[in-house]
């Protein structure tokens, strides 16, 4: 940075550090009793959230999607955190968030990525 910046009167904190974000999820993350694979899946979810500026009610359905069609490749080989896709997933049905088309469209997606492996 030049110095004309570091002494610029405008704010900088609406900048993105994804870095920092996600060691600030993993410090919050340690004070509940998760395992490693729960800790991960809730990461990459809170940073696909904040990443997207995903909204609760409105967004939830092609949010998860898409969170899913990022992700598969990293649920398809990994048992618990498949566990913990599918655990949220049912949770966020259970809270009226989630349509049944969309968990429907989302195991479809994760049972062809399968088949093509």
């Amino acid at each position: 940075m030049d110095l004309e910046e570091v002494v610029k009167d405008e704010d900088s904190e609406d900048e993105i550090n994804e870095g920092a974000r996600v060691i600030e999820d993993r410090r919050r993350l340690e004070l509940l009793r998760l395992s490693e694979d729960e800790k991960q899946f809730v990461t990459m979810w809170n940073s696909f959230v904040k990443k997207h500026r995903v909204l609760v009610d409105g967004h939830m359905n092609w949010a998860y999607e898409a969170f899913t069609k990022y992700h598969c490749a990293e649920f398809f080989p990994s048992t618990l955190l498949n566990w913990s896709w599918r655990v949220f997933m049912i949770n966020l049905y259970d809270y009226g968030l989630l349509k049944p088309t969309t968990m429907v469209t989302c195991y479809a997606m994760l049972k062809q990525y399968r088949e093509q492996k």
